[in-house]
Order: structure tokens, then C-alpha cells, then sequence
């Protein structure tokens, strides 16, 4: 007997010609779950890139400080490998976050060389908004991903959606651990 752990609500996908009309668009998914009507109380991200200057990772920062002066939380975990993976841009924005609201933006680069990383990179997207709603799939917080990569990404609801919260708190917990330790 299957456990029924969640429901897929949504399929969205980038990249020109590919879905065919059979998923909808990754960006206007994306945006339209961070809308400060959607969100109640809290944001987590997860994402292995976020990008450079551009149309679509201002929008993602517009969106966040939408949430933030709304009173919502948000919490974004990003990889940083010094290569790029987390541009200039995206930490000077995070930064600014962080000192406006200091009670309510949490971010967190994640060191692939550091102790508790195991060399591994994070490389996982993922958003949870309120513990009720999610969204997995490959595509990075860049314009590549949102437009012309070819991306794919789930809208889901149920306690898988719990769970991938569970999931991102160890994550945080292990990345605080690490702070406190150096």
C-alpha cells in the first residue's frame, strides 16, 4: 500500500519548446508562491546559485523585502564556493537584509570546505513556504534557470512539505553549529 505523503499541485518547466504546453512557466511559479499574499508566515530557500544583477534575481530580492516589511520570516541557505555559485550582488543584497531586519532575514552560505559540509556541496532548491507549500526542483534563483535553462520544478502541499522544512531546520542547525565552533 502507498504512504501518501503529499500532493503534486503544480508542474512548471523553463527552457524554449520544452513542456509543449504540458507544464506551466517556472518563472511565473517561482514568483507567484513568494507574493506576500501567499505567505503567511515564513519563507525557507534553499539553492545551490543565486545570480548576478539582473530582471529576474532583483524581482526575487523585491519579492523578499516585500515579506520582510510584511512581517513574514525568511531564511535562505546558499552555496558558496567562491566560485560564484552566490554572486556579489546576492551578498551585498542578503547583507543589507540582515541589518534592516535583523529579527526576521536569516541567511546562511553554505562552505563546501568547511568541517561539517563533508566536502559536499549544497546543491538542492527548495522553497517552504509556511510548512504548507513547496517547491522542488533543479532550477537555481538566476535568469538562466528561470528562463531559458531547461528547468523543472514541482509545486507540492501535504506533510512532505513539513518534512522538507524538518529537513532545511537541520540544515541551519548544523550550518549554526559550525559558526559557534570557529
Amino acid at each position: 500500500m502507498a504512504n501518501n505523503i503529499g500532493t503534486v499541485e503544480g508542474l512548471s518547466s523553463s527552457g524554449t519548446g520544452w513542456g509543449s504546453g504540458r507544464s506551466g512557466d517556472i518563472r511565473n511559479m517561482f514568483f507567484n508562491t513568494l507574493k506576500s499574499k501567499n505567505v503567511k508566515r515564513s519563507v525557507k530557500i534553499s539553492t545551490f546559485s543565486l545570480g548576478n544583477d539582473n530582471e529576474e534575481v532583483n524581482e526575487f530580492f523585491s519579492l523578499i523585502e516585500e515579506l520582510l516589511k510584511s512581517e513574514r520570516d525568511v531564511e535562505i541557505i546558499v552555496n558558496d564556493d567562491q566560485k560564484g555559485s552566490c554572486s556579489k550582488h546576492a551578498k551585498i543584497t542578503m547583507r543589507e537584509f540582515k541589518k534592516r531586519f535583523p529579527d526576521r532575514f536569516h541567511y546562511y552560505l553554505f562552505n563546501s570546505k568547511s568541517k561539517n559540509s563533508l566536502k559536499k556541496i549544497l546543491h538542492a532548491k527548495l522553497v517552504v513556504v509556511d510548512r504548507t507549500t513547496g517547491l522542488v526542483g533543479s532550477a537555481n534563483i538566476s535568469k538562466g534557470a528561470l528562463v531559458s535553462n531547461y528547468e523543472i520544478m514541482l509545486k507540492i502541499s501535504g506533510d512532505v512539505v513539513s518534512k522538507l522544512s524538518l529537513m532545511f531546520d537541520e540544515l541551519v542547525d548544523i550550518l549554526e553549529n559550525e559558526k559557534h565552533e570557529t
